[in-house]
């Protein structure tokens, strides 16, 4: 297609988009199916296109006629949100790290809770005398 074809697409998609959203807001106000389909998701562009070509072509009386290109958009957009939280979640234990650095140093604290733990005499004497218990009772 050039140019004025994508345009006409994408009027089209624009016009059929805000007739659905008016059709199911009126009766379904609370209810979303999916995310809105006007912003980009390039990875499911032809997921997107299947749908609505479904809705234009199918009855309305036939409500179960995209089921199956809903549920490909689904699982489209499943994936999508997935590998965005792995690219937004990749160094979330350094920022964690820093956050608790950060925090130890506003309360004036050199040392960690698990690094007081770990030095504390009294909790390690305690630990001792709770895996000796625990070891006591697996050999009953």
């Amino acid at each position: 297609l050039h140019w004025t074809g994508w345009t006409e697409v994408y009027h089209t998609r624009s016009r059929l988009t805000q007739h659905l959203s008016n059709s199911y807001s009126n009766n379904f106000s609370t209810l979303n199916m999916h995310p809105p389909l006007d912003r980009p998701h390039p990875e499911c562009m032809q997921e997107i296109d299947d749908l609505y070509h479904c809705h234009a072509t199918t009855s309305k009386i036939k409500f179960w006629g995209c089921n199956d290109v809903k549920f490909a958009l689904d699982q489209c957009l499943k994936k999508e949100k997935q590998n965005l939280l792995l690219e937004l979640n990749k160094d979330a234990a350094a920022k964690r790290a820093a956050e608790e650095d950060a925090y130890q140093k506003a309360l004036g604290k050199e040392m960690s809770f698990e690094d007081y733990l770990k030095k504390d005499k009294d909790y390690n004497k305690a630990m001792e005398e709770r895996k000796r218990m625990e070891e006591s009772k697996q050999k009953n």
